[in-house]
């Protein structure tokens, strides 16, 4: 029971981060009581790179929408695919199927699914974001320009959740090796008597 409760946070934490504020942008004009905040999750943040506004006057569409596509498959292809690949183990491995293939396939892919990655980068791009637009306005008119950045909620959650991910694809990578020993030991015993 232990492997599907893990399986069970670990696709609740992944679900629930991706649906909420990973990162949040706040930007304002100095003296000016409008603001605009631009909030993004792990969906809407891929959305970004190819939305009209991006792709305007963008010399290198091409590569945008690869570099948008490798996105996809990394960040939301490669997760689920593990989800489905280790739901299926773990009922397989229930029903005493030999899957050694699929639980090679599920940690192959499981190295590719870079959520971690991902947050490292949005981490270091939220923490010095306002800095970077200082400098890109210039001495004179970064005094005119206020801009906050933030992490949201759902930032936390996909830590949690890569935690937990990572321990369940190890936790089903011992309990394998483990049966495997188990009907070895079996069948060399069989062959002894």
């Amino acid at each position: 029971w232990i492997p599907i409760c893990i399986y069970i946070a670990s696709l609740a934490l992944y679900i629930s981060g991706a649906v909420t504020e990973l990162m949040f942008f706040e930007n304002s004009d100095i003296g000016s009581p409008g603001v605009c905040l631009r909030s993004f999750n792990l969906a809407t943040l891929g959305n970004a790179l190819v939305s009209p506004s991006s792709l305007t006057d963008n010399s290198a569409a091409g590569q945008t929408w690869i570099l948008y596509l490798v996105y996809v498959f990394l960040c939301l292809a490669f997760p689920v695919l593990t989800h489905l690949l280790q739901g299926i183990f773990i009922i397989g491995w229930g029903r005493s199927m030999k899957l050694k293939q699929m639980i090679k396939w599920t940690s192959a892919i499981w190295c590719f699914a870079c959520i971690e990655v991902l947050l490292i980068g949005v981490f270091a791009v939220e923490f010095k974001f306002p800095q970077l637009v200082g400098k890109l306005a210039g001495d004179t008119n970064a005094g005119f320009l206020e801009v906050n950045s933030g992490l949201g909620s759902g930032f936390y959650i996909l830590i949690a959740y890569s935690v937990v991910a990572g321990f369940l694809q190890y936790s089903l990578i011992v309990r394998y090796d483990e049966k495997h020993m188990l009907l070895v030991e079996s069948v060399e015993m069989e062959n002894a008597v």
